[in-house]
């Protein structure tokens, strides 16, 4: 593997049984930590790792990217005696890398809190062992696909807690936020973080998100060296450009890729960025490079840990990488994760309602007008005072229902009820249906109100549609690297006051003013948002025939689980609504995914 990319590993406990199961992973393993007994510990592919044991047995690994050095982490582990206080301590340190800590044959684990980096665990011949790859922990215990978990990423939105299940029977997920324990005594979890408290002025945490996103790009820009990042005109990408330049080893390759779409002016944005960031080289593409969208999706490599539609973008997210790794990038900076951790969720304002009314009320007000949303409809959403799990059960019924208009006043709900497209087979929603089911008995929410419990929903959906698309980067060479995915950013963006980031009068207000002076103010001020509508139109029509022919031979038909002869019917006729609003993308993922494992 390349370098700077998260790379695997598995986990194995000090016994003389691990030596069978680990050979398993011959002849992938290019590395292997082992225990003081020299039985095998660390085993996989992996870079940017630092590690060192005390005096009192104590051992901890951070394998990821972190500026601290040997030297600094041999000095906080002087003197830890237990295995409790060394996960406190590894909880403070900045960066975005996996922990691994063992003491006296017990082993402490952790991925990070915003879930970019996750953890995974399975059993086999008695032997717990955990990776960071649930793929790689399939192939270790030879663990079939389930089917019924296959079903429900049919759907056009996975509630929780069914996103986090693994696509392997007998892979087992650890929840961001909680840590693995395992060695001596049976596999359980923990948790080590919480959401931090949201009190902060928006002066004073932009001051924070500033300090922890420099953090975050300089520390990935001196370890690589030569790096490159996207710019694709939008204050995201343009952010993590401007802290990258000044510390980049030379000029930083900025890449924008333009969009056919004629009302995206992204490319004006982008522009006007590189003339006023010093240390910029603008790497430009031709739309003629640029694949449309569902070109390419045979070609698309894997395997990944799960089928998110972020595979689909393979071709077109990849373009140009192989001109940046020619001129020495060694790692390329996204602005991935900046809308989820920057924007607050609408649903803060109905939990306002009880402490600041008029705040609320003025703020919904506003939300509704912007989205046209009937007095009804808002009020049916605010006064619904169903637990979660009622509304998860309530879910179930509902699959195969119209799908709701877009941007509904559900967003001030749980979630936005999920739906199955017309060409999911009855089985496919049987099964849908019974998994929503079960999970409703014991089904409790990510936190403690709807807010909370929503923006911890859309982050983890979003560091795990992200770290798909770095899982096939790095299958191409260039690994990616998202700062706004750090924890210490999200610590500092979740800390402001929810009624000032959470507005519907402005767009990312704490970026923009943690930005001010570095980032030119024209993009400050910009209110349009590209897309590329025009792209994904167009690649339906120019791939309708591909498509056609992908369903004819469909993985998904052969489980059961589609009808290949609807979809045929449908995507060959790309103008339908059905198909550029029925989840084709979710379908799509599910298919080549099943292809690639």
């Amino acid at each position: 593997m390349t370098g700077h990319g998260e790379g695997w590993f598995a986990l194995f406990p000090d016994c003389e049984a691990a030596l069978a199961v680990a050979s398993r992973l011959e002849p992938r393993a290019a590395r292997t930590l082992t225990h003081p007994s020299g039985n095998p510990f660390i085993v996989g592919d992996w870079a940017g790792s630092v590690h060192a044991r005390n005096s009192h047995g104590l051992f901890v690994a951070l394998l990821g990217h972190t500026p601290v050095g040997a030297a600094e982490l041999e000095a906080h582990l002087a003197g830890v005696r237990e295995i409790e206080a060394l996960d406190r301590l590894t909880a403070r340190l900045p960066g975005d890398f996996h922990v691994v800590v063992e003491a006296h044959g017990e082993i402490h684990a952790r991925g990070t809190a915003a879930g970019l980096r996750r953890l995974f665990h399975a059993t086999t011949d008695g032997l717990t062992v955990a990776a960071n790859r649930a793929d790689v922990l399939a192939r270790i215990v030879d663990a079939p696909v389930d089917e019924d978990v296959l079903a429900l990423r049919l759907l056009d939105f996975v509630p929780h807690p069914l996103g986090d299940v693994p696509l392997w029977r007998g892979v087992h997920a650890v929840v961001p936020g909680e840590l693995l324990r395992f060695g001596r005594t049976p596999a359980r979890t923990a948790r080590w973080w919480e959401p931090p408290r949201t009190h902060v002025p928006l002066a004073e945490g932009a001051d924070a998100l500033r300090r922890a996103l420099d953090q975050a790009v300089r520390t990935r820009v001196e370890a690589a060296g030569t790096v490159s990042a996207d710019l694709s005109g939008g204050l995201d990408s343009t952010t993590v450009c401007a802290l990258a330049a000044p510390v980049s080893a030379g000029p930083l390759r900025a890449l924008t890729m333009p969009s056919r779409d004629p009302g995206d002016d992204d490319v004006r944005w982008a522009r006007l960025a590189a003339a006023e960031i010093d240390g910029l080289d603008h790497v430009l593409l031709d739309i003629d490079e640029i694949p449309l969208f569902y070109s390419g999706l045979l070609d698309v490599r894997g395997p990944v840990d799960e089928p998110l539609p972020t595979i689909l973008d393979q071709p077109r997210q990849l373009v140009g990488h192989d001109a940046l790794l020619a001129g020495g990038s060694r790692l390329h900076l996204t602005g991935m994760g900046g809308d989820h951790v920057l924007w607050g969720h609408p649903a803060h304002h109905r939990d306002l309602l009880t402490s600041r009314p008029l705040t609320a009320l003025r703020s919904i007000r506003g939300y509704r007008a912007q989205n046209r949303w009937s007095m009804r409809e808002t009020l049916s959403v605010l006064t619904d005072r169903r637990p979660y799990g009622q509304w998860l059960a309530d879910a179930a019924d509902e699959i195969t229902a119209p799908r709701p208009a877009p941007h509904s006043p559900d967003v001030f709900g749980w979630d936005i009820p999920p739906r199955l497209p017309g060409w999911a087979t009855p089985d496919a929603a049987a099964s849908v249906r019974r998994s929503l089911r079960e999970a409703a008995r014991t089904a409790e929410p990510r936190g403690a109100t709807r807010a909370l419990h929503n923006e911890l929903h859309t982050l983890h959906h979003g560091t795990r549609a992200t770290r798909i698309l770095h899982q096939v980067a790095e299958h191409s060479g260039l690994p990616l690297a998202s700062p706004f995915l750090d924890d210490a950013v999200v610590e500092a963006c979740w800390s402001v006051r929810s009624e000032e980031r959470a507005t519907p009068w402005d767009f990312k207000p704490l970026l923009k003013t943690a930005m001010r002076g570095r980032v030119p103010d024209a993009l400050l001020r910009r209110t349009t948002k590209g897309e590329a509508s025009a792209d994904a139109a167009n690649g339906l029509r120019e791939n309708r025939g591909r498509l056609a022919d992908l369903w004819r031979d469909s993985h998904l038909a052969t489980s059961g689980l589609v009808d290949a002869e609807r979809l045929v019917d449908i995507t060959l006729r790309p103008s339908s609504p059905e198909l550029r609003h029925g989840g084709l993308d979710a379908t799509l993922a599910c298919e080549i995914w099943l292809r690639t494992i």
